[in-house]
């Protein structure tokens, strides 16, 4: 009975001394562990203001340069580019919100594609890319420029320059009418910038047949009906050649509109070419 009691006995201290050891590990850890959050909380502290002192305060970072490149970009558009930013010299380069500054200058219908990025210490570099004329659109007495996608980009001006070909004929009442119309004048003068015509075309007006006819810049007018244009600016080309080497004399207007044929009118009336003019020999005294 007294062994029993002494085992007992020792198995209680035991386990005393092993709960007082648990403890005291338990309390150094939390002493250790609240310790690691004050001094990083400190140092967060400390490291915020001294971020905020050097960088802010201290201006650390201050603007004093802005850059912008593109493909044909005047010195007075890159003015106009920098005021539209809205970024002026001596502000803290850190404080630049780089997508309000994009979206600003973005808002310029001119401008394509923008990418503003920052390049430390000094300075925000501005690259752009511009919509190029294409065409010119009349409405209400007035010439705009437009893209190659019919995009509207502004009012023509003596800057710009008038050296463009001018789309009449658009339903300005109708919108679907409007675009279709629009979208076949496009197309016409893109196939047309590889042709016989390059270059060359004043106007382009759609008519009510929804047909092509165009004035070139020396008073000619041509008429291309409603389709099959490539074709059609194929048998223009072989015309001209056969009016070169004929020395035929006709007054300024030639209707492509009938298939394969083409109608100018010489001094002694019209007359019906066939397109194959390579392979046909034509005889000058025909059109005498």
């Amino acid at each position: 009975m007294l062994s029993s009691k002494k085992k007992n006995n020792k198995k209680i201290k035991k386990i005393n001394g092993t709960n007082r050891g648990n403890f005291k590990k338990y309390f150094l850890n939390s002493v250790y562990a609240f310790a690691a959050i004050i001094l990083i909380s400190a140092a967060g502290y400390f490291g915020y203001k001294a971020y905020n002192y050097l960088f802010f305060k201290k201006k650390v970072f201050i603007l004093k340069k802005i850059s912008v490149t593109g493909k044909g970009i005047t010195y007075r558009e890159k003015i106009k580019i920098i005021k539209q930013s809205r970024l002026s010299k001596n502000e803290n380069l850190i404080d630049v919100n780089l997508k309000r500054v994009s979206r600003l200058i973005a808002s310029d219908r001119w401008i394509q594609d923008v990418t503003v990025y920052k390049k430390y210490p000094d300075k925000i570099v501005i690259v752009l890319k511009k919509r190029k004329t294409f065409a010119m659109i009349a409405y209400k007495n007035n010439l705009y420029y437009i893209s190659r996608n019919g995009y509207v980009i502004g009012r023509a001006d003596y800057v710009g320059g008038y050296n463009y070909p001018v789309i009449t004929g658009l339903n300005k009442d109708n919108a679907d009418g409007y675009f279709s119309k629009l979208r076949k004048a496009l197309y016409f003068l893109k196939i047309a910038k590889s042709s016989v015509l390059s270059n060359l075309i004043s106007e382009v007006h759609i008519e009510k047949d929804n047909g092509i006819a165009l004035y070139t810049v020396s008073g000619l007018y041509i008429k291309f009906g409603t389709d099959m244009y490539r074709n059609k600016l194929k048998t223009l080309k072989k015309l001209f050649y056969e009016i070169n080497r004929l020395h035929i004399k006709y007054k300024p207007y030639i209707n492509l509109e009938y298939k394969d044929e083409a109608v100018i009118k010489v001094n002694r009336g019209s007359r019906v070419l066939p397109a194959n003019y390579k392979n046909t020999a034509v005889s000058p005294d025909v059109f005498k």
